[in-house]
């Protein structure tokens, strides 16, 4: 078993900037990463996030000009982009593997499936490595979450992908869950994890325990809400636990300086509307309705009778699926490459 890193700094990190890196940033990242021996560098979303993103950076959008530039700093086949079906075209997808785009990251639409399912299937044929990137899973049935992974692989997906996009799963869940897909899809499986509990690097282990192959990461893990798996400690990790010295540390903490020079927002952060949403497995858009209501009282209530409310709905439910898929996943060992 192989395992893989990628970064996801200058996409995910993007939503704590605006997307708004500069090209010059984006080239020198490009560069270090290379140096260092990470295997993928995700550079931006192709036409925007899954919610529009008012005066959205270049790498929320990921333009022609911006790509043949960073095709231009590396021959090497490193460069990924993520994007959701709703907001490209299949000429889209031509037009980014004619640019030198060598991985493509399909967010898997559930109301869409059809249409992600096109997508790709459409960029396995034009020679992509292929992700489809399945999120949300802490609020997702395993009936409906086996079924989208399933459905994913048949369509021609190199690697099927966990987002702990939530930041609310436990060790011992994440393991399960990448077991049980893993032994369903029989491809590379892949873990992007959100730190809101503080679980990003214990949940990262618990994925590779389970099988899991690609790791996703970011420097100073910059990313949304409480941010991702810190890059250069999975490094640090691979190095010292496992014992994997292929990558060259130096380049990238040179970058992390450099990040962290240019950039306020790459510093790691814990606020405390993202500490609640792990705990409660809340999703953005109960983020909103928090940040809404800022009076104490307010707050009160919607911590307590209503997310309380569906906490007592969700629990049996949510135990009842942790249970199915236990009893699904094979006991034992990781199943082998």
């Amino acid at each position: 078993m192989t395992l893989k890193v990628l970064d996801v700094t200058l996409r995910d990190g993007g939503y704590r900037n605006g997307f708004s890196f500069s090209r010059e940033y984006a080239r020198e990242h490009l560069r270090r990463m290379t140096n260092a021996g990470i295997e993928w560098i995700e550079i931006g979303y192709r036409n925007g996030s899954f919610k529009a993103i008012p005066n959205i950076g270049t790498t929320g959008l990921s333009p022609d000009s911006y790509l043949q530039a960073m095709r231009a700093e590396t021959a090497d086949r490193r460069l990924c982009v993520m994007f959701h079906p709703k907001n490209i075209t299949l000429a889209d997808l031509d037009r980014m593997r004619e640019l030198g785009v060598d991985m493509v990251r399909a967010c898997w639409d559930g109301e869409r499936a059809d249409l992600s399912a096109q997508f790709a299937q459409h960029a396995k044929a034009l020679g992509f490595t292929v992700c489809v990137n399945l999120t949300r899973i802490s609020s997702q049935p395993p009936k409906r979450l086996l079924g989208a992974a399933e459905r994913a692989r048949e369509s021609g997906a190199d690697v099927v992908y966990l987002a702990d996009s939530n930041g609310s799963l436990t060790p011992e869940r994440v393991e399960s869950l990448v077991r049980v897909v893993r032994e369903v899809v029989q491809c590379d499986v892949g873990f992007h994890a959100h730190d809101n509990l503080g679980l990003a690097m214990t949940n990262s282990i618990a994925a590779v325990t389970g099988g899991a192959t690609f790791i996703d990461s970011s420097l100073r893990g910059m990313g949304k809400g409480a941010g991702n798996l810190k890059l250069e400690l999975w490094l640090g990790f691979l190095r010292r636990v496992l014992g994997i010295e292929r990558y060259d540390y130096r380049p990238v903490l040179d970058q992390v300086h450099v990040l962290e020079s240019a950039d306020a927002e790459a510093r790691p952060i814990q606020p405390l509307v993202d500490l609640v949403m792990g705990l409660f497995d809340l999703t953005v858009e109960d983020k909103d309705r928090i940040q809404a209501n800022r009076d104490p009282p307010r707050v009160a209530r919607i911590r307590g009778a209503r997310v309380r409310q569906r906490i007592a709905g969700g629990a049996a439910r949510r135990a009842r699926a942790h249970r199915r898929i236990v009893g699904r996943a094979a006991p034992g060992a990781p199943p082998k490459d």
